[in-house]
C-alpha cells in the first residue's frame, strides 16, 4: 500500500517509491516497490545484471545510521495449493510423501502484475526514515530519488542477527549476547513433484513441535537455484523457483527455523560426482561463459557475473534474521580437478566471502563445506565457521568419536565447528532405517555435537526417506529443549573432557559438557552405547560423579535426554571445591 499522498515525480524514469507493507514496524520486514514510468529496463537489457542496471538504496534511520542495500528485479506472484489435483507425486531427487493426513495437491505459482524493482529491509528503529535511491545504468549514475516513510515502534524483545560468540569463539550468539545452539537437520530441497514447497510446511511444523531450530537448504538445480534452465545470469525463467524460496523463508520465520542457505552444490560443476555440468547454463555448450567447471573459479569476468547473483540474493533475502549463514558451496571438494586447483578455489572463496561481507547490510555469517572433515578453505578469516561432513559412523561410536573430531577441526582453524552432515550411511534413507530404526545415531550426533565442543548438534541427511516417513522427529526433542538452557556466553569456557580431576564410579560411563566459573552443563553417557549394539546394553545405576567446582550454593537440575523433561531439581552445596 502507499503510505500518504505524494505528488508523482515529474522527472526521471521512475515513479515514487511505494511502501507496500501495511503498518511497517520496527524489527519486521518492510517491502518497498519502485516502478518505471515506461517499462524499458527489461526490454533493453538484463535487469539481473547489476553492471547493466542497478538501484542502490541508502535508508537513514532517525539516529542517522544508514542501511545500504541494492534493489532486486521482482515479479510479483500468487502462490496456492490446488487440493483438487489428486495424481500422486513423483519424488524429486528423494522420496515424496503421499500421507493423506498431510496437505496434498499441486502447488501453483501465478505471476501477477508487471516486473519492477523491490527493496526489502528490516528497520532497527522506529520513527521517520529517509532514503536516497541512486540509479545507475552501465555503472553510470542516472538519477537520484529521495523521500521518507514512517516506521511504527515494536514491543518485541529483539535479539538481532546471529554471529560467532566473541567470548569463546566456539559457539554462536545473537547480537544481544543470548546463546544460539543449532539443533536440526538438512532439508535441502522439496521432494514432492506436486505440493513442492508445501513440503516445508509439513517438515518445519514437525521440526518446531520437537524444538528443532535449524535447517540446511540448497539452491539445488532441481529446486531453488537461480542459474538453472535457460540462463546463467538472467533469472526471468526462475521466478517460480524464487517465489517458492520466498515461501520457504516465510515458513522458516513462522516456525522459528534458522537457515543455512547453500548457494551452489558440487554436482553443478562436476562431470564425475553427482554430475550435472552437462546441463549447467554456465557451460559454454549451453551458451554460458565457462569452457570447463574451473573457469567458474578462475575467470575474472565470470566471477563478476556471479557477483551479480550474490547481490541479487543479498538484496532479496538479507533482511531476514532466519538466515544463519550463506554457504558458498556444498562439498566443494567434489568439483572437477579440485585437488590440483584447491588454492585457486580457496582464492575464489575468499573473494566471494569478502564480497558478501562488504554488501550484506545485516552481516550474516559466511561458510562453505567440503567432502570431509577438513578443508583448506576453513583457514580463511572470511569464513566464520567450519562445516564438517562425515558418513563413516556405520560401525563407529558417535559419542566416543565426534567430540575428538570436533576438537581436531577446531584446533586446525580456531573457529566454531558445526557438523552440517553426519550419518551412518551415505547411500539412502532406507539403509539408515534398517541399521538404526529408532534414530540412536541421530540422537547421539545431536548431543555429542552440542556437548562435545561443537557449535551445535550434528545435522543428519535423509530427511525425506528416514526422519519424515518414520516420524523420528521426537529424537530431536530432548536436545532441542536442553539447547535452550545453555548459556555459553562469557569467560571461563572449559570442556569437561579437559578436567582431569573428574571422578566417575563406573568405567563404562563418561561425561561431556562444559564448566564455567558459575555453572556446569553435563551429558552423562554409556561409552558402549551405539546404534549397532543397543540391544545388548545393560542398565547402569547408582552412578556417582565428582567435579571440581567453586564453593557455593547451586541448583542441580537433571533432564531426560529423550523428552527434555526435568527428572529432578534440588539444591546443591559445593564445599572443598568438589560438586
Amino acid at each position: 500500500m502507499l503510505i500518504g499522498c505524494v505528488k508523482e515525480r515529474e522527472t526521471g524514469n521512475f515513479k515514487n517509491l511505494l511502501v507496500i507493507t501495511q503498518n511497517p514496524t520496527q524489527y519486521e520486514k518492510v517491502e518497498l516497490a519502485l516502478y518505471e514510468k515506461e517499462p524499458k529496463i527489461e526490454s533493453e537489457g538484463n535487469p539481473y545484471d547489476y553492471h547493466y542496471f542497478k538501484v542502490i538504496g541508502e535508508f537513514k534511520a532517525p539516529s542517522g545510521a544508514i542501511t545500504t542495500i541494492p534493489a532486486f528485479w521482482y515479479q510479483h506472484y500468487e502462490i496456492s495449493l490446488n487440493r483438487a489435483y489428486t495424481l500422486p507425486p513423483i519424488g524429486y531427487h528423494g522420496v515424496a510423501s503421499t500421507n493423506p493426513d498431510e496437505p496434498q495437491g499441486m502447488q501453483m505459482v501465478q505471476a501477477v502484475g508487471s516486473p519492477h524493482y523491490r527493496f526489502r529491509i528490516k528497520p532497527g528503529e522506529s520513527g521517520e526514515w529517509t532514503y536516497t535511491l541512486t540509479v545507475y545504468r552501465n555503472d553510470v549514475m542516472q538519477e537520484t530519488i529521495n523521500g521518507s516513510f514512517q516506521i511504527a515502534p515494536s514491543t518485541e524483545n529483539y535479539r538481532g542477527v546471529i554471529q560467532v560468540d566473541p567470548t569463546n569463539n566456539r559457539n554462536f550468539s545473537y547480537k544481544n549476547g543470548d546463546t544460539f545452539i543449532p539443533i536440526g537437520q538438512n532439508v535441502a530441497w522439496y521432494t514432492s513433484s506436486t505440493r513442492q514447497a508445501v513440503d516445508y510446511d509439513v517438515w518445519f511444523k514437525k521440526m518446531n513441535e520437537n524444538n528443532m531450530n535449524i535447517a540446511r537448504i540448497w539452491l539445488a538445480d532441481w529446486g531453488f537455484a537461480l542459474h538453472s534452465g535457460v540462463s546463467y545470469n538472467n533469472f526471468a525463467s526462475r521466478y517460480g523457483a524464487l517465489a517458492r524460496l520466498d515461501y520457504v523463508i516465510d515458513r522458516a520465520e513462522e516456525y522459528d527455523i534458522k537457515v543455512i542457505l547453500a548457494l551452489n552444490h558440487h554436482g553443478q560443476f562436476s562431470t564425475i560426482t553427482n554430475p550435472i555440468w552437462e546441463k549447467n547454463p554456465w557451460n559454454e555448450d549451453n551458451g554460458g561463459p565457462c569452457k570447463t567447471p574451473l573457469t567458474f573459479f578462475r575467470d575474472q569476468q565470470v566471477k563478476e557475473i556471479y557477483k551479480s547473483q550474490l547481490l541479487y540474493l543479498l538484496a532479496r533475502y538479507s533482511y531476514t534474521d532466519e538466515i544463519l549463514a550463506w554457504e558458498l558451496f556444498n562439498e566443494i571438494g567434489w568439483v572437477d580437478n579440485y585437488a590440483q586447483s584447491s588454492l585457486l578455489i580457496k582464492t575464489w572463496h575468499n573473494e566471494m566471502a569478502n564480497f558478501i561481507k562488504e554488501n550484506d547490510p545485516y552481516h550474516h555469517m559466511v561458510t562453505t563445506s567440503d567432502k570431509g572433515k577438513i578443508s583448506i578453505n576453513y583457514s580463511l578469516q572470511s569464513l566464520d565457521f567450519s562445516c564438517p561432513h562425515s558418513y563413516d559412523y556405520g560401525q563407529k561410536n558417535v559419542n566416543g568419536n565426534v567430540p575428538e573430531e570436533i576438537d581436531s577441526v577446531y584446533n586446525l582453524y580456531q573457529k566454531p565447528v558445526l557438523y552440517a552432515e553426519l550419518g551412518i550411511n551415505y547411500l539412502n534413507g532406507a539403509l539408515n532405517y534398517q541399521a538404526d530404526p529408532t534414530g540412536i545415531s541421530v540422537k547421539q550426533g545431536l548431543w555429542s555435537g552440542m556437548m562435545g565442543g561443537g557449535a551445535g548438534g550434528a545435522m543428519n541427511w535423509w530427511w525425506d526417506s528416514y526422519i519424515h516417513p518414520y516420524n523420528l522427529y521426537q529424537v530431536f526433542k530432548g536436545a532441542g529443549i536442553y539447547a535452550q538452557m545453555l548459556n555459553m556466553n562469557g569467560p571461563g569456557y572449559e570442556q569437561l573432557f579437559d578436567v582431569d580431576e573428574i571422578e566417575i564410579n563406573n568405567p563404562f560411563i563418561n561425561l561431556m559438557g562444559y564448566r564455567f566459573p558459575d555453572r556446569i552443563y553435563g551429558y552423562l553417557f554409556d561409552k558402549t552405547w551405539a546404534h549397532y549394539n543397543y540391544q545388548n546394553i545393560i542398565d547402569k545405576n547408582n552412578i556417582n560423579i565428582s567435579i571440581p567446582f567453586t564453593d557455593g550454593e547451586y541448583r542441580l537440575t537433571v533432564y531426560d535426554t529423550d523428552s527434555g523433561e526435568v527428572i529432578k531439581s534440588e539444591d546443591l552445596v559445593v564445599s572443598n571445591q568438589v560438586a
